[in-house]
């Protein structure tokens, strides 16, 4: 696992969900592309998900670190693309992804809707690579920005409101996948509030995690995954329990709208602990 981050892991799920699924053939070339330039780790687990036996070994490897891992990422990402198309097919003009790293979901939703102008912000060595990945593909990136973003400054939105592109007054549905567990919980309220004050009519998607045992983790998470996550300078900082959500949206101008239920007896979380949500500015009117 040296050398090897939390978004190459989400990216070699995509690859391997993506095999013989032209609904997610998209976002595996494009995981994959990233994977290829991600050095020795990213090439290293494209063998393994390229072979029956190293799949094999991921699997035995998943087991023994937080079963159901990589499908609870589909099962995620599923619901995040749903509610997305949504907001966006309720008119939603621009869409805002945060902390993506080698995700497809911007790439995807500027395909499936022609008139959306779609914002990426990570860190710069993604951004790199993710530019790289898409070049390599000769994708339309007419309506995609990659931007450089530092999440743990004040002025992370900086890039994003000096962008020629970007217009503020626009409807806007935003995207924060497996990101704010990382940051602080104060300085995850402050990026959230920022985006409400920045935004005229923004709708919220995002995650964060639940609180196990006093402490935020996936609920069949072994013991010695928090020790590897710490080592990897990706340590999961705070966490929510299910009642606190709406109260810790507020803070920062948020109202939740809708929970995903982790226990939808029609398609179950495979590995639960992490909420996603969807909510809306406190100060705009509900969508009719």
């Amino acid at each position: 696992m040296s050398g090897v981050s939390t978004a190459m892991l989400v990216a070699a799920a995509t690859v391997q969900h993506g095999y013989g699924r032209v609904e997610l053939a998209q976002q595996a070339q494009l995981a994959r592309a990233c994977l290829e330039r991600c050095g020795a780790g990213g090439r290293g687990l494209l063998r393994l998900v390229d072979h029956v036996l190293g799949r094999a070994g991921l699997s035995v490897l998943e087991a023994l670190a937080l079963p159901g891992l990589r499908g609870h990422y589909a099962w995620r990402k599923r619901r995040i693309a749903h509610w997305a198309d949504r907001a966006c097919a309720n008119g939603a003009a621009q869409a805002v992804l945060i902390g993506t790293g080698y995700d497809g979901l911007g790439w995807s939703l500027a395909q499936r809707h022609p008139a959306l102008r779609v914002f990426e912000l990570d860190r710069a060595d993604t951004v790199a690579i993710k530019r790289e990945a898409l070049r390599q593909l000769r994708a339309d990136t007419s309506r995609l920005r990659l931007l450089e973003a530092d999440l743990e400054r004040d002025d992370a939105l900086s890039a994003l409101v000096a962008d020629p592109g970007f217009d503020s007054g626009l409807p806007t549905v935003c995207v924060a996948e497996g990101v704010l567990m990382y940051l602080p919980s104060a300085r995850a309220q402050q990026l959230l509030r920022a985006m409400a004050q920045c935004l005229t009519h923004p709708t919220l998607i995002a995650t964060a995690m639940d609180l196990w045992h006093g402490r935020p983790r996936f609920r069949r998470e072994r013991p010695w995954v928090r020790g590897w996550l710490q080592r990897r300078g990706e340590p999961f900082r705070w966490g929510c329990e299910r009642e606190a959500i709406g109260a810790w949206l507020a803070v920062c101008g948020w109202s939740l709208r809708a929970l995903a239920e982790p226990g939808d007896p029609d398609d179950p979380d495979p590995s639960p602990g992490e909420w996603l949500f969807l909510a809306e500015c406190a100060a705009a009117s509900p969508p009719r």
